[in-house]
């Protein structure tokens, strides 16, 4: 009986060592989280800034377009300017030559914008890119360390599992079953100790005749409200309900 109970309280231990580092590999690092979050915000800057340039380069083009045919039209209206003879014809065409001009004079120095602001948002890529190549360098060594960490973690896992396979071996299948579906339902703890009438794995009370009936320690007991298999913590951990009475008594005398 002792010794079936021994075991389980040895595969307890071992499968909160495997939740344990479960859970750990499955936070990532504040520092991980960081780099990550810089390099997604970089990524999204250079994204947009990479969609506002080559809306400006399209925007460029088509006044680049524009221009030439606006200079192809001026020259086709001074070529006619031969052929008329008429003054009031003739002082028409000067007024749209000039307007041609004039349109074309607003049109290149719309250009001449585009041009400029294209050469500073191009200045700023350079800068948000240098930016990126440092962040990008910080998040591999970050997630390089998260790897090796998660790799010495899954080494320790594998190792507690072979000793999990050899526990299970020298369990009752029956009693086995029964923790393993108390564990499942009860955040990993099937079964718990109890000292001082309280179960450790709720940490609610249990009626005095059940605390004195586990002390007796001759058959398995559950826990009334959580459900959980529950032993006598004196029995098989009494170093730690010493440690535990320890801090209770200093507790007590600090308080007087």
């Amino acid at each position: 009986m002792q010794e079936e109970i021994s075991k389980l309280i040895e595969l307890q231990k071992i499968d909160l060592e495997v939740l344990k580092i479960e859970r750990n590999m499955q936070e990532i690092p504040q520092s991980l989280q960081k780099a990550q979050k810089e390099k997604e915000q970089l990524s999204k800057k250079l994204e947009d800034l990479d969609s506002l340039i080559e809306e400006k380069k399209k925007q460029k083009d088509l006044f680049e377009e524009e221009l030439k045919q606006e200079y192809q039209r001026l020259k086709n209206t001074q070529a006619r300017l031969i052929q008329i003879r008429g003054t009031r014809e003739y002082q028409l065409l000067l007024r749209e030559i000039e307007e041609i001009k004039k349109a074309n004079k607003q049109k290149e120095d719309e250009i001449l914008k585009l041009m400029e602001e294209i050469e500073n948002l191009e200045k700023e890529k350079e800068k948000l890119e240098d930016e990126m190549k440092k962040v990008d360098a910080l998040f591999k060594e970050e997630k390089q360390k998260f790897d090796i960490f998660c790799s010495e973690l899954l080494a320790n896992k594998d190792e507690l599992l072979k000793k999990r396979e050899d526990i299970i071996k020298k369990i009752p299948s029956n009693l086995l079953k029964k923790y393993e579906a108390i564990r499942q339902k009860k955040g990993g703890i099937g079964i718990a100790p109890v000292d001082n009438y309280v179960c450790e794995g709720c940490h609610m009370a249990i009626p005095p005749q059940l605390y004195n009936e586990i002390q007796k320690d001759n058959r398995y007991y559950e826990c009334p409200h959580c459900k959980r298999l529950i032993y006598y913590k004196k029995i098989y951990t009494p170093e730690e309900s010493q440690k535990g009475e320890k801090r209770s008594s200093l507790k007590k005398a600090s308080s007087r």
